[in-house]
């Protein structure tokens, strides 16, 4: 018997996705050319309610209740998930991201932030600094390594703007965000009015009823989760991440809480924060299957970016 209730909306938009670029595309319902399937499309149909055509109306609905939240700038896909959480620990009740964050939406954030003044880049590495839209004092701290600085990550910079990399004939711009610090994704939260899970609202969804050793159910293999330098698409050199839709949803219909990438929470590591440590879940491509345990601790500085770390986000 499940202990937990299951309360999901998955909000998806459609993208086609170019080396540099993220373009979302128009779904056929949409009456009013804003790009999104909301009410005010259901009242352009109403208008000619007695003569509509309910096969259309059917679409529109469907369209509705599978299309992005309208005020998301990133385009993220999210999961509504209501779970009571971990006995002796808090659940989460709200929006988690389906996905973990992509190269293309880190790459996007990065212009941005730099067109407003929120970041600039140094010695190949992008800081923090204290622009309009920052919402955090993270001026000349380290958020993220460009490709230049760092041979793992798959965002390229030219002096002028961020591009996401191609390797081995394969974009990366649907790979996890990799070389990012927990400044770097807590900057980005900021930024877009999301924020990282506690350590606890994350276990309380990964382990969905309660009886998940994995976030993919009881058992593990490579077929399900990447891990243990898995190298599903045979990546000539590391990261050997995976696109965050390459594998099968589990659970409350999320992906990649097991391997891909560790996750960064907001959770701190000590009682009261004394030290920078901060938790990380899920484990990665790199390590082993025990670190994709749903209940495994990983931790790191704060400072610190990593082939195998990136982040997941929640509102």
């Amino acid at each position: 018997m499940q202990r937990k209730t299951l309360s999901i909306l998955i909000c998806f938009a459609a993208l086609a996705v170019s080396s540099n670029f993220t373009i979302a595309v128009c779904p056929s319902a949409d009456l009013t050319g804003d790009c999104f399937v909301d009410f005010s499309d259901f009242a352009v149909m109403a208008v000619d309610w007695p003569m509509a055509d309910f096969n259309n109306f059917t679409v529109m609905a469907t369209q509705w209740l599978t299309e992005g939240v309208p005020d998301d700038p990133c385009n993220m896909a999210w999961v509504y998930i209501d779970d009571p959480g971990v006995p002796g620990h808090e659940g989460f009740n709200g929006y988690m991201s389906k996905y973990e964050t992509t190269n293309a939406q880190y790459c996007e954030y990065l212009n941005a932030a730099l067109a407003s003044g929120d970041i600039y880049v140094s010695d190949n590495m992008v800081y923090g600094s204290n622009g309009s839209n920052s919402g955090v004092d993270f001026e000349g701290i380290t958020y993220f390594d460009t490709f230049a600085g760092s041979p793992y990550s798959q965002i390229t910079y030219n002096g002028r703007i961020f591009s996401v990399r191609s390797r081995d004939g394969y974009s990366m711009a649907d790979h996890p965000v990799v070389q990012v610090s927990w400044f770097g994704a807590t900057a980005f939260c900021n930024y877009y009015g999301y924020r990282l899970p506690t350590e606890w609202e994350w276990q309380a969804v990964a382990d969905f009823d309660g009886n998940c050793i994995y976030a993919c159910g009881a058992t593990i293999d490579q077929s399900k989760v990447n891990y243990g330098d898995a190298n599903p698409l045979n990546l000539s050199g590391y990261p050997y991440t995976s696109p965050v839709d390459y594998y099968s949803s589990y659970g409350y219909g999320m992906n990649d809480m097991a391997g891909n990438v560790w996750e960064w929470t907001s959770s701190c590591c000590d009682a009261g924060c004394v030290y920078s440590f901060r938790a990380l879940r899920g484990g990665c491509w790199h390590f082993n299957d025990y670190n994709c345990m749903v209940s495994c601790l990983y931790s790191d500085p704060r400072h610190h970016k990593h082939s195998t770390m990136g982040f997941r986000v929640c509102r």
